[in-house]
């Protein structure tokens, strides 16, 4: 329950969510939930799908909670040609003087 509900507030920001065993902890009081850490974690996520479609990956850190959050958008278009920029200065520059 703890995961979805920071699955939730992390979809509204559109970030991702990583998450410290700690931070877990803390957030799973409130919820009544148990205390959590590597190693329970990773025999829960053997046997439980639903573990495997809230987290993208865990470590000994925390866990990362998969949100919607939006991959950077990749240059559209080919690089330029290698000396094109130096060109395309070159041509700016000679304008820019006469």
């Amino acid at each position: 329950m703890t995961l979805r509900v920071l699955q939730s507030a992390a979809n509204n920001k559109h970030i991702e969510a990583p998450m410290t065993w700690d931070a877990i902890n803390q957030a799973g009081e409130e919820y009544g939930g148990p205390t959590i850490d590597y190693d329970r974690f990773a025999a829960r996520w053997e046997s439980d799908p639903i573990l495997k479609q809230l987290v993208t990956r865990f470590d000994g850190h925390g866990v990362v909670i998969k949100t919607d959050a939006k991959e950077p958008k990749q240059m559209q278009g080919q690089p330029p040609k290698p000396g094109e920029v130096t060109k395309m200065a070159k041509r700016a520059t000679d304008k820019a003087f006469k």
